[in-house]
């Protein structure tokens, strides 16, 4: 009897120890999303875009030969990212072109359609922005673009 009170104790302290571990607040719950003063601001907001250079871009081509350039734009005064996508050509549909900017500690995005982003690219348009994020070490970014058939990203910084 006491052998079966003994492995009934220890069955339980192990239950426990489990539970408080993956339970939410224990020591392996998920990252909570980090929020930042200019995170979701647009570009001009401090005049971030003053600053503003490029650290990655590329090329994404469409079959029909015209082409769009999705940049990571970086801010070196606020320490921020955004994404901008600029067609080689005035969009033929409204929504036609998109960018999000993702951050990697948190997979936090926004998109040009975001509010601190200045829209999808419609018909007539060639460019669009995000608003930004957050992006001092260890936080990186990148940029992907979508196109009809077509889509980029590019690397983290």
């Amino acid at each position: 009897m006491r052998l079966i009170k003994k492995v009934t104790s220890c069955i339980f302290v192990a239950f426990l120890s489990i539970t408080f571990l993956v339970a939410p607040g224990g020591f392996t719950s998920k990252a909570i999303a980090e929020t930042h003063t200019y995170d979701g601001k647009a570009p001009s907001y401090n005049n971030c875009d003053d600053s503003g250079v490029t650290k990655k871009s590329l090329k994404i081509t469409n079959p029909d030969g015209s082409y769009a350039t999705l940049q990571l734009r970086f801010s070196t005064t606020c320490k921020t990212a955004w994404a901008k996508i600029t067609l080689s050509r005035p969009a033929k549909t409204d929504g036609e072109a998109t960018a999000l900017v993702v951050r990697n500690t948190d997979n936090k995005q926004y998109g040009c359609h975001n509010a601190g982003g200045n829209g999808e690219i419609n018909k007539g348009q060639t460019s669009c922005y995000t608003p930004m994020v957050y992006d001092l070490d260890p936080r990186k970014a990148k940029a992907v673009g979508f196109w009809p058939y077509t889509r980029g990203e590019t690397d983290w910084y």
